[in-house]
């Protein structure tokens, strides 16, 4: 198999957080920190397609999962460069044909916003396409009840912009064939958004999901599991509880699904086939 060759990457990272100053509850001012928020709005051949507001740590991998995940570039070898300019906001994607923008139209005005911080969209018939495909494999996934509260501490370790200033969002891709190894940190203001950016990771690794875990601090909606299942990852892991169709679609495409993960408890709310809870 050929390796999809990479695009051409800008590296305009900007800082996650800004001081500020807020006055407590005795009246007394105090410094703090604050999660940058800035709008990116994305040209894929000139053509807009939606405007994501980020932190920006890691744009370009944001924009890469972005058109990964809603199926607007199918192949990694078709993107020629991305060059994100932040004092227009605009991230400006080409392809080698050009013609990309226009092959996305119809997606453009079949597009579903959908209820989470920041604001997701789903393009076209997405969902109706990914229960139409049979389940994940079952395979190389098994993830041991001790491994899981190995990977829950480890995160609550991390160094994280949401211990400094709050109000953002976390994603998380581990791999647990050996015990728990944190492989991708991402956080932004929505957990789309850092799902996205581990996505472009992924991608410009040529990384498979089929033996990883993805763990968000957010709650597991469709299209939290919608995401993982174009990454391919069996198991999708969070601190918070699942929607009833976001339990729907993890049963229609074969995802574990394990919410309220947190001090060594868990729910197991579909696929406990691939849990080991005696290690």
């Amino acid at each position: 198999m050929l390796m999809e060759s990479r695009p051409r990457l800008t590296q305009a990272t900007c800082e996650p957080v800004v001081a500020g100053t807020v006055i407590d509850q005795n009246g007394v001012a105090i410094a703090t920190q604050l999660p940058g928020e800035r709008p990116l709005t994305l040209y894929l051949d000139k053509t807009e397609i939606v405007t994501l507001m980020t932190l920006g740590c890691m744009p370009e991998a944001l924009v890469l999962g972005y058109l990964r995940n809603q199926r607007l570039v199918e192949n990694l070898r078709d993107i020629a460069s991305i060059q994100v300019d932040w004092e227009v906001g605009a991230a400006a994607i080409t392809t080698v044909y050009g013609d990309a923008g226009q092959r996305c139209e119809d997606l453009l005005r079949r597009r579903t916003v959908t209820a989470g911080c920041g604001q997701g969209t789903q393009f076209g018939d997405q969902l109706e396409r990914l229960v139409s495909l049979p389940p994940l494999e079952k395979g190389a996934a098994k993830l041991a009840r001790s491994t899981l509260f190995a990977l829950i501490e480890q995160v609550r370790s991390l160094d994280t912009i949401y211990k400094r200033s709050g109000a953002v969002h976390g994603c998380v891709l581990a791999d647990v064939t050996h015990g728990a190894r944190v492989l991708h940190h991402v956080e932004d203001i929505g957990r789309h958004n850092a799902v996205d950016s581990i996505s472009g990771l992924m991608w410009m690794e040529h990384a498979a999901g089929a033996d990883k875990v993805f763990y968000t601090t957010g709650r597991l909606t469709s299209e939290m599991v919608i995401k993982v299942v174009e990454m391919g990852i069996p198991i999708l892991i969070s601190r918070s509880g699942t929607t009833e169709m976001g339990l729907e679609v993890a049963r229609r495409c074969g995802v574990t699904l394990i919410g309220r993960a947190r001090n060594e408890r868990f729910l197991v709310f579909n696929g406990a086939e691939r849990m080991d809870f005696q290690g």
